[in-house]
């Protein structure tokens, strides 16, 4: 351990692996062997990168350890390793649903359901990841995860090219949260939904209403001029002017 610490110290990081592994392999349950796991795993998945490494690591913590927080606490850094490093969604699902059965307050149940419903969207299983939104929404989630979890939802439905339901979920979301939503540019998304139906204009009619507060207000106003000239040239516009 002395070893491992000296090296982790001096930056060698593969060393300070070696002599915490051969801790685990040498003493397998004891409470000695559970930290050089920790700090193990710790190296081997923020350090050095092997995955795989970190993922034996945590699963002999679970495994072994006696020590609740620290189970959970592997189970937790295999989770997001599977969803935020090797993406592999299926298995982080596995991982966060598993969490879902360990001790956790309400909140972190909701964060860890929305890592479910972001894996499915990545999977393509958008109706799995609308299950799981509606979870969260009807859970008593905090105003900021309620947030992702219907921008989500919004996402997916401008993904099948559900327009109206996204529209209504966009608006939702300007309506209940318009700080955030002028921070995260909901209007922009609103107005490409509107686009993408030809409905020039909204689109523009909602490009106009975010354009002062928008960072780059020269790109609002060329888009608002390019939905212009669209909807000018659509058939019976002229005719309509006139």
């Amino acid at each position: 351990m002395e070893r491992a610490a000296s090296a982790e110290t001096a930056g060698k990081h593969a060393e300070a692996f070696k002599h915490y592994h051969k801790v685990v392999d040498h003493f397998v349950r004891t409470p000695a062997a559970m930290k050089a796991a920790s700090e193990a795993a710790r190296i081997a998945h923020y350090e050095l990168k092997k995955f795989p490494e970190a993922l034996r690591l945590y699963k002999h913590i679970i495994l072994y350890s006696t020590d609740e927080k620290q189970r959970v606490d592997a189970q937790r850094k295999i989770a997001d390793l599977y969803f935020n490093q090797t993406l592999e969604y299926g298995e982080a699902i596995t991982a966060y649903n598993r969490l879902l059965e360990l001790p956790h307050d309400r909140e972190q149940g909701n964060r860890d359901r929305l890592s479910i419903a972001r894996s499915y969207f990545y999977l393509n299983n958008f109706f799995q990841a609308q299950v799981e939104i509606d979870k969260i929404v009807g859970g008593k989630a905090s105003k900021d995860l309620t947030f992702e979890a219907l921008l989500l939802k919004a996402n997916i439905f401008l993904t099948t090219k559900k327009h109206e339901e996204a529209i209504a979920v966009l608006k939702t979301l300007i309506e209940q949260y318009p700080e955030r939503s002028k921070n995260e540019t909901i209007g922009l998304i609103l107005a490409i939904c509107y686009e993408e139906q030809e409905n020039y204009a909204k689109a523009i009619e909602t490009l106009q209403s975010i354009k002062d507060s928008y960072p780059r207000k020269e790109f609002i106003e060329n888009k608002i001029k390019v939905l212009k000239e669209r909807e000018s040239q659509r058939p019976g516009a002229r005719g309509l002017k006139k």
